[in-house]
Parts: C-alpha cells; structure tokens; sequence
C-alpha cells in the first residue's frame, strides 16, 4: 500500500515552519501557497511527521522519498518515475482498485501528472488523486483522499488546486507577505 514506506518519510522528516506564511513548506524543496484558497484553513496533522493536511473529507499526504525518487535525474520522465512507483505498489499488494483516468496539469512553476483513481485504505475503499509533480528542480508525490462516494468533479477540481498552488520557492507577494492590508472599500 502506498502508505508502507511513511516509516521512511517519518526518519527523513524535517521540522518544517508551517505557521509563518500562507505559503507552506511541504518539502524542503516545495511550497503549497495557499493564501485566499480553501487550503489556507486546512489543518495539519500534529500526530505524525507532519506531512499531511486535512480539509473538510479531503486529506492530503506528500513525501519526495517515494519509491522510485531516486531516479530523479534530468532524463527520466514523470511517466517513467511514476510507471517505477506504481510496480513498487502492486508488487506491495496496494494497486488502485480502479484508475478513472490520468492526465497532466500545467502549473505555474512546472508539470503535475496525475492518477484519478479509487483505492482501498485500511479496508475503506477512496477516491484518490495521485499526482507525481516537479517543482521547479524539485519531484514531490502528493496522495490527495476522499471519500469513495465524493463526485469525480469536485476531486478534479480539488486535486487541480492543489497542483496548481505548488511553488519551489516561497516568493508570492501575497502568501508570503508577514502582514496583509485589508482591501479598502473605496468610500474612505
């Protein structure tokens, strides 16, 4: 399953400053600036390494120590990375139940390729978006879960969102900013 290797990532875990910015460090490498979206609410999970976020059914996990990371050179592709990581699951027994489709998403700093699918976790049947992303120099695998029931849409979306707020640097003048004036009314 995917989640055999987090004993790997809790041993590799860095001690991440989460609350200083709307711009948070999921990696060393990579940022989720999330100021103004939904996101920016979302919870962290304070038990484990600190390497997922939850907001209202959606739980989103991230590592760049996923099986197949090492072959990060500049020649093999997401496709060929994601193709290594996915053997490494199904021979652990934890392929999807069911792939819905897999399609690539532009984002602002690089490309996310992602994997919309239903899998099984401890015994509960999902909908997943599974996305391999380079950020900049950087490769992080993201696991965005829900509830099986949860429309293919709204994941969708949701998962587009997520890719689309990822940065390699925490330079946004707006998520990164100490303070935030509020916007006038224009009547002043």
């Amino acid at each position: 399953m995917k989640y055999h290797f987090a004993a790997l990532t809790l041993a590799a875990a860095l001690a991440l400053p989460q609350a200083s910015a709307a711009c948070a460090q999921l990696s060393a490498d990579v940022w989720m600036c999330d100021r103004g979206t939904a996101w920016e609410a979302a919870k962290w999970d304070v038990v484990g390494d600190g390497s997922a976020r939850y907001i209202d059914t959606y739980i989103l996990n991230f590592t760049e120590e996923w099986p197949g990371h090492e072959i990060t050179d500049s020649v093999a592709t997401l496709e060929e990375q994601f193709e290594t990581y996915d053997a490494w699951i199904a021979a652990d027994g934890g392929a999807p139940l069911e792939i819905l489709q897999v399609d690539k998403i532009v984002t602002p700093r690089g490309l996310t390729l992602r994997h919309m699918q239903y899998d099984q976790i401890n015994g509960d049947r999902t909908l997943s978006a599974v996305m391999l992303s380079q950020v900049g120099p950087a490769r992080i695998m993201l696991y965005l879960d829900t509830a099986d029931t949860t429309p293919l849409e709204d994941m969708e979306k949701m998962s587009f969102d997520v890719a689309m707020m990822l940065r390699d640097t925490c330079e946004d003048a707006l998520s990164c900013a100490d303070t935030i004036d509020p916007p006038t009314s224009g009547t002043d």
